[in-house]
């Protein structure tokens, strides 16, 4: 699978597109970006050089269990990279699984819904282009924005991992969420004879008006 296909959405008065990236664009990621430790404090613990993207590149470009998309800002003909989000670790068992997650990293598109229209996006490709059952997530503690933005299109908490990471000066522990795809069918057989809480009731509600969102808002050029 390796890319997604080009997938457009309005954030405000940002215009944005998921789209594949190219080994030209490996140096934007770079300086400032993943070479700064406030940028990368919860996710990496080393700073990465051209190389290392260029190599990163080559291996996701076929990587068969994972979907990667850049994230642009879009002005006219020009294209700002941001970013990259992805479904990873796609794997079918029982049930079409994977992981998921997102990196913006430009400090200044932080703050204005990106992260949360993003993930509304992307889970709405995983559940209706792709077919996934679950989308799975972990967040450090101490990444507060991060967890919230995936609780608004429909994560929830299932349990937490502890001491996984020594970030800021400690140990930090990590939320694991998942996200389940709304429809009768996969929630029944999901969840099978048990009852399931308030709080994974309460975010399949979040999850079908963040499908809902993506159907109104995303574009397929």
């Amino acid at each position: 699978m390796a890319f997604g296909s080009i997938l457009q959405l309005q954030v405000g008065e940002l215009r944005l597109e998921l789209a594949p990236l190219t080994r030209e664009v490996m140096g934007d990621f770079v300086s400032p970006g993943i070479q700064s430790a406030h940028i990368t404090r919860y996710l990496e613990t080393s700073a990465k050089v051209l190389e290392d993207e260029y190599e990163w590149f080559d291996k996701i470009r076929t990587d068969t269990t994972s979907i990667t998309w850049g994230v642009y800002i879009l002005r006219g003909a020009e294209r700002e990279l941001i970013g990259t989000t992805s479904l990873h670790h796609l794997h079918k068992d029982f049930f079409y699984t994977a992981g998921s997650g997102s990196l913006i990293f430009k400090r200044e598109y932080w703050g204005k819904g990106i992260a949360s229209a993003i993930h509304q996006a992307r889970t709405w490709y995983g559940f209706h282009v792709v077919g996934l059952d679950r989308i799975w997530s972990e967040v450090l503690h101490g990444n507060p924005a991060s967890r919230r933005a995936l609780e608004k299109s429909g994560y929830y908490v299932t349990h937490v991992k502890r001491n996984v990471k020594f970030a800021d000066g400690k140990l930090r522990h990590s939320d694991q969420l998942e996200c389940i795809n709304p429809s009768d069918a996969v929630w029944k057989r999901w969840w099978g004879s048990d009852r399931p809480g308030k709080a994974a009731r309460e975010a399949r509600a979040r999850t079908q008006a963040a499908l809902d969102w993506a159907s109104a808002n995303v574009t397929l050029p």
